[in-house]
């Protein structure tokens, strides 16, 4: 029985580091998403008042970036919700949020003013992607 218990908490150790792996994994794709997102944002605003061309074509082009861009935001907000967990500052509790909790709120970088579903507290949490 105690070997039994003994392999199925090495397994679950194992399983422990792949998720934290493919957590940080998916957090490092979450930035080329985000960058490739701006970058298809900002070129046609750059062409759009760059190259000579009528108005109406000019305002096409600017605004064929923004629904691709928001769509890789939204992908990337996901990202940032699903991978990893939030740690409150006041009462310590790691938390999952929901998706319109990460994207209605103000952040810089991964840390965001949330409030915590345990204590009802509003703080900067720090996304986690590993326990210690």
């Amino acid at each position: 029985m105690e070997t039994l218990n003994h392999e199925t908490e090495q397994k679950l150790k194992e399983l422990q580091k792949q998720k934290h792996a493919c957590d940080r994994l998916l957090l490092k794709c979450e930035w080329v998403i985000g960058v490739l997102s701006c970058i298809v944002l900002l070129a046609p605003i750059v062409l759009g008042s760059l190259l000579p061309m009528e108005e109406w074509k000019r305002v096409v082009l600017v605004f064929s970036g923004f629904i691709p861009a928001m769509v890789g935001i939204c992908f990337s907000v996901k990202i940032e919700q699903v991978a990893g967990y939030y740690v409150c500052e006041h009462c310590g509790k790691k938390h999952v949020p929901t998706y319109k909790a990460v994207f209605l709120a103000p952040h810089m970088g991964r840390t965001r003013y949330m409030t915590c579903p345990a204590c009802g507290k509003k703080s900067w949490q720090k996304k986690k992607v590993e326990t210690k």
